[in-house]
């Protein structure tokens, strides 16, 4: 009889863990389909979600404040976005979102902001000097954008005033038909389409961000309060996360297969024309998922200065480290090309 109810404690247990295991925790993931969502869709196409007992369902953010309501209310786990004076504004409204990882940043070599001055001007636009007088667009401007505290580095270092030249606010696409019809003079523009600019003959890359600010903080990856309340979920979506950033990094190193890197990215992201894979800068991807925290707290203390934020808020309370630590724990530190 002993032997009996033993026997059918294990079969429980071996029940009880195949169910377990048929039926993985579900997420709901946002995503820009831009290729700084690169971990993300790697992880996805690669099965490391699935691997980690998570069946993962991506959904297209439309804007940040959106995002940001639906992490705080639960109706989405994850998300990639900005770490904007918008995140802030909200983090000292108590919105429980964190910080959890990076997800792209201008790391050297990887400066996938430009600016692009039009092709007709190239040879008058070659210093910041140059730019007064001139129309700037950007997007984001007088929003708390990343991208404002690089333009006060570029226009800084030259000693111009933001008053000498006139921003404008405009979206991306418009950046980049505004350069072809004249109407803009440079432009701030991600990529692929900065590599587009040159392309069509309407824009050259002036400057790179990375070379203005290496490393700035344009993209982290968001947790929201449904998946902070699941610690060991957490966890397990880091792992696959970093997991993606990994063979991104290798790929693009040559560890890894750059073409399958590329069929990826050109299945899952607006990205679709494969040869662009092939001249434009790739964002900065931190394969154990690390932050610049120092730079974080200087972009809070420029979004004060110039009112984007009422006041500052402790780059600390936002940020939750814990789960990359915990990643890299089991993942073991990266190891990059030698």
């Amino acid at each position: 009889m002993r032997l009996l109810v033993c026997l059918i404690v294990l079969l429980s247990a071996a029940w009880y863990g195949e169910a377990q295991a048929a039926d993985p925790v579900k997420l709901k993931v946002g995503a820009y389909t831009s290729v700084s969502d690169a971990g993300l869709y790697i992880a996805q196409d690669k099965k490391f979600f699935a691997e980690q007992g998570l069946e993962v369902e991506f959904s297209q953010v439309t804007s940040g404040a959106v995002m940001l309501t639906q992490l705080a209310t639960g109706s989405m786990d994850a998300s990639g976005g900005a770490p904007g004076a918008a995140l802030y504004n909200a983090a000292r409204q108590g919105i429980d979102v964190k910080i959890v990882a990076d997800k792209g940043s201008t790391l050297p070599g990887h400066g996938y902001f430009a600016f692009v001055v039009r092709k007709d001007l190239a040879d008058k636009i070659k210093t910041p000097a140059d730019l007064r007088g001139h129309l700037l667009a950007v997007t984001g401007y007088k929003a708390g954008a990343s991208s404002e505290v690089t333009i006060d580095r570029l226009l800084s270092s030259g000693g111009v005033k933001w008053s000498e030249l006139r921003v404008v606010n405009m979206t991306f696409p418009d950046i980049l038909a505004g350069l072809g019809t004249g109407k803009v003079d440079v432009g701030v523009l991600i990529e692929p389409l900065a590599t587009e600019a040159e392309e069509q003959g309407i824009g050259v890359i002036w400057k790179r961000a990375d070379t203005l600010y290496p490393n700035q903080q344009y993209g982290a990856l968001m947790y929201g309060a449904s998946l902070i309340k699941q610690p060991d979920v957490a966890r397990r979506f880091m792992v696959a996360y970093l997991k993606g950033v990994r063979f991104y990094n290798d790929a693009l190193s040559g560890k890894a297969s750059r073409d399958e890197l590329v069929d990826i990215l050109a299945r899952n992201t607006s990205v679709k024309k494969r040869e662009l894979y092939q001249k434009m800068a790739f964002p900065g991807l931190d394969p154990n998922g690390t932050l610049n925290i120092a730079g974080m707290t200087s972009d809070v203390a420029w979004w004060v200065s110039a009112g984007s934020m009422k006041q500052t808020v402790p780059v600390s309370s936002v940020v939750d480290t814990s789960y990359t630590e915990a990643a890299v724990k089991q993942l073991g530190p990266y190891k990059k090309s030698p």
